[in-house]
């Protein structure tokens, strides 16, 4: 295989069979230049690798080039091999290499463009000025794009095939679906092609209906601008009552999509209003099914800080509100997939437990075969299906607080260390990251601790001579308290990797408490209730606090009569041991 080595890729030759596609989000090529491509393919060889990455089972994904790897398949068959660059990229990397890509080599259509838009902006969890500028695009290209992924399938088919253009889709994709039919019905059969400006026209019309408004009409009843007034004065007039204040009409409705998110802060970690084309940025959370987690991952998920709620603000399901959804869809996706391996792991060892005999001869040969399927065999991993661990990763508030709880039971912890523990802890810390060691924060609690003034602020000479007068006690407490104060700068992973290795239980210094339950929303208080059994303690009036006031939610919980708080705490708050 040749190999040629450039600063972020390898060029090989790579064997067409080991390329998947399916990345790309092109589907649709022009054939006069695919002919041509191929025709030259075929004279000169392909010049520009293709670009690709390599997959864990060691085959490789398509991410740029998807026109020259098609005609070379054309051209030289499944056994073919093609020049590429196989390159390490994140998801987000690779969908806007290929976007680039796309726009480079030939213009894609809207519709694909689009398509590949929205896999950005969910990579980037709905941040709209992110997914711009990872791919390089004007913000307001990219809602243009966005707006597009409303569009019917019918809308998209005509403009696919050249019936109508870029501005009509951009119209319909505005539109609640079922107008959508009907009006793109009418402007392919009409006698003439309807064009972008008189489209609009009417369409500003039927985008204000009263009757599908979501705000309260009680103003609109008396409005100059309702055109139901209009059918007592004028024989032709629109049916039903609409809205030509297009201003006041749009204002009111995002003023109501903002109070429903609103209302559901003090519930939920993430709300979103979620916008067309930005379906890809989540995922409604499920225990079960093809789109499963599994059920204690689904319980984990509820206290991450991507679980959530959103008001919808897609025309044909306008106000609508979805709650326990998923804002990371690529980790859902990710659990999704383990759990799905799970399952058919546990599956296929029960199969392989209860598979018969060749030629039972009793039954103790019988139950003798089950018990040796049920055992774990050399290099089968099957029969001994790996456990889950349900995982969830808090948001920031929390987050913060926990870092600085952990922090806190290190440094209480590390002062009462036995001597022996303590000096390992003081090598552990000079040999792995001295700069973990807080120097201010040492020299202040050593001196509190031994009512003296140490002279750290000279030089080594002073400070030295100062330390070698210290009694042998004295020397012990210092180093006692040098231990037990690491920066806050250390890495969070240093702190909990000491308190492991010293079998240091967070129960013994923590519990739960009101400033916790205040930082947290009532959807991971109601997780975390559940999971250290307050729920089942609180009784038959749990529910009713639970949706109640987030206040009384919290003051409740922290007075359940016969609990034992002692020991209850939560895996948000566990450092793992």
């Amino acid at each position: 295989m040749e190999v040629t080595n450039t600063p972020d890729a390898q060029s090989r030759l790579i064997p067409v069979s080991q390329v998947m596609e399916g990345f790309n989000y092109r589907r649709r090529y022009n054939p006069e230049k695919m002919a041509s491509l191929r025709e030259s393919i075929k004279a000169q060889g392909l010049i520009q690798p293709v670009v690709l990455r390599q997959l864990a089972d060691d085959s490789f994904q398509l991410i740029a080039g998807g026109r020259r790897f098609k005609a070379v398949v054309a051209e030289f068959g499944p056994e073919a091999k093609i020049k590429a660059e196989v390159k390490v990229m994140t998801d987000a990397e690779a969908t806007a290499a290929m976007l680039a890509e796309n726009n480079e080599r030939e213009d894609p259509s809207i519709i694909e463009d689009a398509e590949g838009a929205s896999r950005m902006l969910g990579l980037c969890k709905g941040d709209r000025e992110e997914a711009a500028r990872r791919l390089g695009w004007s913000r307001a290209k990219l809602d243009r794009r966005l707006a597009v992924m409303n569009a019917t399938q019918e809308v998209r088919d005509a403009y696919l095939n050249d019936k109508i253009m870029v501005g009509h889709v951009e119209i319909l994709a505005a539109l609640r679906k079922e107008v959508q039919e009907r009006v793109i019905a009418a402007l392919l059969k009409a006698d003439r092609k309807v064009t972008v400006e008189e489209l609009k026209a009417m369409a500003e019309v039927s985008l204000q209906s009263l009757n599908a408004a979501i705000f309260d009409r009680t103003e609109c009843g008396s409005c100059q601008y309702n055109t139901g007034m209009q059918q007592a004065m004028f024989e032709t007039s629109f049916s039903g009552s609409r809205c030509t204040n297009k201003e006041c009409y749009q204002g009111k409705t995002e003023a109501e999509l903002q109070a429903r998110a609103k209302a559901m802060t003090e519930t939920y970690q993430v709300v979103r209003i979620v916008r067309p084309g930005e379906n890809a940025t989540l995922e409604p959370l499920r225990a079960d099914g093809s789109k499963g987690v599994g059920e204690a991952q689904a319980k984990a998920c509820r206290t991450c800080g991507d679980f959530g709620a959103c008001v919808s603000a897609v025309p044909d399901k306008l106000g609508l509100v979805y709650k326990d959804v998923c804002f990371n869809k690529t980790c859902n996706d990710e659990k999704v997939a383990a759990n799905a391996k799970a399952l058919k792991a546990e599956q296929d060892a029960a199969n392989a437990a209860q598979e018969p005999t060749a030629n039972p001869q009793s039954k103790e040969a019988s139950l003798a075969t089950i018990a040796s399927a049920a055992k774990p065999k050399a290099g089968n991993s099957t029969t001994q299906p790996k456990k889950v661990v349900a995982s969830a990763e808090p948001r920031g508030a929390v987050k913060e607080y926990r870092e600085t709880i952990w922090r806190a039971v290190f440094k209480r912890a590390a002062e009462k260390l036995p001597v022996l523990q303590n000096r390992a802890l003081l090598v552990t810390l000079a040999l792995h990251r001295p700069s973990d060691m807080d120097r201010i924060a040492s020299s202040g609690a050593i001196e509190k601790a031994l009512g003296i003034k140490l002279k750290t602020e000279t030089n080594t000479h002073a400070l030295l001579t100062s330390i070698l007068g210290l009694e042998q006690n004295a020397l012990a407490t210092a180093l006692q308290h040098l231990a037990a104060n690491v920066s806050s700068n250390a890495p969070i992973s240093d702190v909990t990797g000491y308190l492991k290795a010293l079998d240091i239980k967070i129960e013994q210094y923590w519990k739960l408490n009101e400033t916790f339950l205040d930082i947290l929303t009532k959807t991971e208080i109601d997780a975390v209730c559940s999971e250290i059994g307050l729920a089942d303690a609180a009784g038959k009036h749990y529910d009713r606090l639970k949706n109640g006031p987030k206040k009384d939610f919290v003051k409740a919980m922290l007075a359940v009569e016969g609990f034992q708080y002692v020991g209850a705490v939560p895996a948000l708050m566990s450092w793992g041991n």
